[in-house]
């Protein structure tokens, strides 16, 4: 057997132990003062059970145990509250014992337990005590700082708008709104006809014709705008109007005055009326052109202009964030506040990638429009793409093989890409001759058009407001918005063209083609770029914007009826958005007969697709391709 030490010691039964006939050791007699061999043996016996049994506590006990351990040792130990009582009688039974442990280890071990009660009561008050954001006013309500904390941080370089002062004006009719005895009438005109649109508001009828009169070589309701707007006094019991005006924007105010002879006497407003040149620069969010431009010190309605001045060079949609804009412009203030933008008169356009542009105005005798700096500009009495910069996802063809069906399917029209409520312009001035649903078109508009060519636009997600037949639209009035209703796999615009009932290339008709200056033109308009380039190159660039902050990842949705084990391929259907069509826009792998046209629709959001992807998701029906 082996000792403590590492010696080895002789193998004793515990018969020889009970009876005291193991030998003694080496070199020792019992006549040399020394313990009974029998005694001897038995300690031994003891004292090495002991060790084994404290070994053993030690060994299966864990490390939370020694929390219930504390003050407990001696009873433990059969100590009772002596930890140091009277020794243990050699013949009684074994009890197992612990050693006790060294006050340094007591002193350690408390300090440990002392610092982990500390730390458990930090973490327990971070938790329960609200947090409160270090940039936040600590007096801002709760609602203010989930705002604060919600909304991305305002710009540090927001220029502030330049202070306006307001000038006294003449009387509006507005102001005797809540005189006694007068009853105020206010309205616009919209789709009807000037009387109409009067009566209709509750001005008499008799007084009407007063109107007529009293606005005679001034003003004339022949050809009103559907946003004029008019605003009356009426003496509430004799019926009798007091006062009339009418306003065509806020720059143009007709007003007529009862006088002491009892005649209505009319007049243009002087509304103090200044136009004033403006300059600045402006960097695009790629989110809201025009409040980018509020944060660079500009007025809300600078994206209306802008839009005009880049149509047919570019377009607002084109832009992306990071794009920076410096122009030259022109205000209108009314009594001292502003109004409108007029117009641009130049500006330019950094890209983030890509060259600048830059545009000017040049108004010369039959060649008034906005040029780049080559001297080119659109036709102004040309044809416009319907959706300006929208790429052609599919073209006219006449012999056109089915991807699919592998036969001859003709294409006849153009198809333009675009998300669903994008704009659609007419391409031309023209009259409406069709507007509503019509079969696998969906929501259609036919125009009608000098030299008796008629365009169509399909799949509209809906018409513009009041648009109907007879209608006269002008060139790029808007008359739709792009969907995808009718046979459609996805949101896009079918453009088509025909004369006299046939169709041919609508892209023939040279859509938003280029005019070149020359001549005695070129030469003045180098004289504008003179004049204008030194103005943009002293604009001061605005700061760059902070890096976008990383979207959070969106939580996966739970699993769909179904669906296959966890880990294994998505369906198709399942991760990518479905566009707003019949069921065949997504085919299973045999291939299925079409749905009826009018088969309900699946939710979600529309997505723009590719003429490619159109044509994988078409199926075995013609989707997107429909002949009128």
């Amino acid at each position: 057997m082996v000792r403590d030490d590492g010696e080895l010691e002789p193998e004793l039964s515990i018969e020889s132990a009970a009876s005291g006939s193991a030998p003694l050791p080496e070199g020792e007699t019992e006549e040399d003062g020394v313990k009974p061999r029998g005694s001897l043996v038995r300690e031994r016996l003891l004292e090495r059970a002991a060790r084994v049994e404290l070994k053993s506590e030690t060994r299966e006990r864990g490390p939370d145990d020694d929390l219930d351990d504390i003050g407990k040792h001696a009873e433990r130990a059969g100590l009772g509250d002596d930890a140091t009582g009277p020794a243990r009688a050699p013949g009684s039974p074994l009890t197992p014992t612990r050693a006790s442990l060294s006050p340094t280890i007591v002193a350690l071990f408390g300090t440990l337990m002392g610092m982990a009660v500390i730390a458990s009561i930090t973490a327990i008050a971070m938790h329960v005590a609200p947090h409160r954001e270090p940039a936040l006013d600590q007096a801002a309500t709760p609602a203010e700082r989930s705002s604060a904390l919600a909304s991305p941080p305002a710009r540090q370089n927001a220029v502030r708008k330049r202070e306006r002062q307001r000038v006294p004006g003449p009387w509006r009719v507005s102001e005797g709104a809540h005189s006694p005895g007068l009853r105020y009438i206010e309205g616009k005109v919209g789709t009807d006809a000037f009387l109409k649109a009067v009566q209709a508001a509750g001005v008499p009828v008799k007084e009407t014709y007063r109107i007529v009169t009293a606005f005679q070589g001034l003003k004339s309701f022949d050809h009103c705008a559907k946003t004029d707007r008019f605003a009356a006094l009426v003496d509430a019991k004799t019926e009798r109007l007091k006062a009339f005006e009418y306003q065509v924007s806020g720059e143009e105010v007709y007003q007529a005055r009862e006088g002491a002879n009892g005649l209505l006497e009319a007049s243009k407003l002087d509304l103090k009326i200044e136009h004033t040149q403006i300059a600045g620069s402006l960097v695009y969010d790629g989110k809201s052109l025009d409040d980018s431009a509020e944060q660079a010190g500009f007025e809300r309605g600078l994206a209306r202009v802008l839009n005009k001045a880049l149509d047919g060079h570019s377009s607002i949609e084109d832009l992306e964030r990071g794009d920076v804009i410096r122009l030259i412009a022109q205000e209108v203030s009314v009594l001292g506040e502003f109004d409108h933008y007029a117009g641009v008169e130049a500006l330019e356009v950094r890209r983030a990638k890509g060259e600048a542009l830059r545009v000017y105005y040049f108004d010369a005798p039959g060649a008034r429009g906005y040029y780049d700096s080559k001297g080119h500009a659109p036709n102004p009495g040309g044809w416009r793409k319907p959706i300006p910069g929208a790429p052609v996802t599919s073209h006219f063809n006449l012999k056109r093989m089915h991807p699919i069906l592998h036969k001859v399917m003709p294409h006849l029209g153009t198809d333009f890409g675009a998300p669903t409520g994008t704009p659609i312009g007419a391409s031309a001035p023209g009259v409406v001759t069709f507007a509503g649903f019509r079969g696998a078109t969906g929501n259609f508009v036919k125009l009608s058009h000098a030299g008796g060519v008629e365009t169509g636009y399909a799949h509209c997600s809906r018409l513009a407001d009041g648009l109907k037949v007879g209608d006269q639209v002008k060139r790029m009035q808007i008359i739709g918005y792009v969907g995808s209703t009718g046979r459609s796999t996805g949101p896009h615009l079918h453009f088509s063209a025909s004369k006299n009932g046939e169709f041919f290339d609508a892209e023939k008709l040279d859509l938003d083609g280029m005019r070149t200056l020359a001549g005695a033109d070129r030469l003045a308009f180098d004289s504008v770029m003179a004049r204008y380039n030194p103005l943009l190159d002293a604009i001061a660039l605005p700061e760059p914007l902070p890096p976008e902050a990383p979207e959070r990842a969106a939580a996966a949705p739970p699993p769909l009826e179904g669906a296959g084990p966890v880990g294994a391929p998505a369906a198709k259907h399942a991760t990518e958005p479905e566009a707003e069509e019949d069921d065949s826009a997504t085919p299973p792998p045999p291939l299925a007969a079409p749905p009826p046209v009018n088969a309900p629709k699946r939710s979600g959001s529309s997505i723009y697709l590719s003429d490619k992807e159109l044509r994988e998701l078409q199926g075995a029906t013609d989707d997107g391709e429909v002949s009128e």
